[in-house]
């Protein structure tokens, strides 16, 4: 087997335990807000917290993922990259709070502005570090920087808000200082960083190129936020908050597909570019995209299997009927996480303009079809309009980048496969059809149909383990 397959899919394993182990942190972390803030309090912090994950990119001009890209491109001085990353998030962090302090001092905003200002300062140079050590093959060092992060801010959290008792203000100061401490730890025991800077030549030129392909990622990160927010604005306008309700608890299922399909791009974006030169490219990228669609559409119909039994014993009587929008959902997830798979060539040619539009496409469909089917079909609108919105996105991507790379799916098997799931879902909607027969019969048809690919992944996996020694 290639050594490609054994690395994407240890760099796959790498960044699930970082991910499971930040997302398990978090979880913790929401005992902690649950026991010392009231709702209010943590209904703010959450408000807070999405603000925050909407500057950032504006903030740092999303130059930390110009950094990831320049350093794997191999023709560039990686000490060049490193410290025209950490200048750019210096100078506009730094203004950003010169803008805070003369916004409290004049204006009259909150004494939390300020702090707010120094969690987007330390997170986007935190980044930048992150995304260093991910291009330079790092691995380990990017997991261990994302899991020191999440338990220092566990850590110092909890002992602000359990001890010192200060609320809201010690989740925004524990959130600087454990991005503060994780920066400095990252910059004093990661290496030859402080010997890989102190060599780096300054160049303006390569600084002109980063931003060129950066800047066009800020607009891309606003229109997902977007086709986000702007269900939820519309279900508020049309349906209200009760429906919001139903809509964020369907809502919870998809998300654990998405993670795992965000997971696999993080890995799959290094092997992209590393094989971005190689002759046998299109065949890498198309046996790896037919995977991924296998195993997107394989877990979906095993959460289809579960579906109304998890609900029924999970949730109480008032949300069971939630489950009816998840199906239309996780076909949605499918289709981002495909459109995602296929962004990535963008990043590999530096054609970063081409993201932003095709995203723009998705997000003004998205919010057109809310409103014209919202008002007609409910719910069910908000959840066929992400599904169209993100497969158009797919198809867009899909033949703009055949200029690239070609990537040859398995129409035989994708297409059926699409058909049994679609049938599968269906049939969850009709009360006199059995379940468990429909779903094994599903679920076995869809095990046939992607055989060959289930094949090609248990390979990779049972080789990749047999070399660590696990088998």
């Amino acid at each position: 087997m290639s050594s490609k397959y054994k690395k994407l899919f240890q760099n796959t394993i790498l960044f699930s335990i970082g991910s499971m182990g930040s997302k398990f942190i978090s979880l913790l972390l929401v005992v902690v807000f649950t026991h010392y803030l009231n709702p209010q309090e943590y209904g703010k912090v959450e408000l807070i917290s999405i603000m925050i994950n909407l500057c950032l990119p504006f903030v740092s001009l999303s130059i930390y993922d110009a950094v990831l890209r320049f350093v794997m491109k191999g023709n560039e001085h990686n000490g060049s990259v490193l410290l025209n990353g950490l200048a750019v998030c210096g100078l506009v962090g730094l203004l950003f709070l010169a803008g805070s302090a003369v916004g409290i001092l004049f204006f009259e905003l909150d004494v939390s502005t300020l702090v707010i200002a120094a969690i987007i300062f330390a997170q986007s140079i935190n980044l930048v570090f992150a995304q260093y050590a991910r291009g330079t093959g790092r691995i380990k060092l990017y997991v261990i920087n994302g899991l020191l992060t999440a338990i220092l801010i566990f850590t110092i959290v909890s002992f602000l808000l359990s001890h010192i008792h200060m609320g809201i203000m010690g989740y925004f100061i524990g959130m600087v200082v454990a991005f503060t401490i994780s920066n400095v730890v990252f910059f004093c025991f990661s290496g030859n960083v402080v010997e890989v800077l102190a060599k780096a030549p300054w160049d303006g030129a390569l600084m002109k190129r980063m931003l060129l392909y950066s800047l066009p990622l800020i607009p891309n990160t606003l229109m997902f936020w977007v086709m986000n927010a702007s269900d939820r604005l519309l279900i508020q306008t049309f349906l209200g908050l009760t429906a919001n309700g139903y809509y964020a608890v369907a809502n919870k299922i998809p998300v654990l597909l998405n993670t795992l399909s965000s997971i696999f791009i993080q890995a799959w974006q290094l092997s992209a570019i590393e094989e971005s030169e190689q002759e046998d490219r299109n065949h890498f990228y198309s046996s790896v995209f037919n995977a991924l669609a296998s195993f997107m559409i394989i877990i979906s119909a095993i959460i289809l299997c579960f579906l109304k039994w998890g609900f029924g014993v999970a949730l109480g009587s008032d949300f069971f009927e939630a489950w009816k929008f998840v199906p239309i959902q996780l076909f949605a997830i499918i289709f981002a996480g495909l459109s995602a798979f296929i962004g990535v060539i963008y990043a590999v040619q530096m054609r970063t303009n081409q993201v932003f539009i095709t995203s723009f496409i998705g997000a003004t469909l998205n919010v057109g079809l809310n409103l014209w089917l919202i008002p007609k079909i409910g719910l069910y609108g908000v959840a066929f309009a992400t599904a169209i919105s993100f497969f158009c996105v797919w198809m867009v991507r899909l033949i703009q980048t055949r200029k690239y790379v070609k990537i040859q799916m398995q129409y035989s098997v994708i297409i059926p496969a699409f058909i049994v799931l679609a049938l599968q879902a269906l049939c969850l909607y009709q009360v006199k059809i059995p379940e468990l027969l429909t779903n094994t019969l599903s679920v076995s048809l869809i095990l046939l149909i992607n055989l060959r690919n289930i094949q090609f992944m248990t390979k990779n996996m049972i080789q990749k383990r047999r070399k660590s020694g696990l088998v």
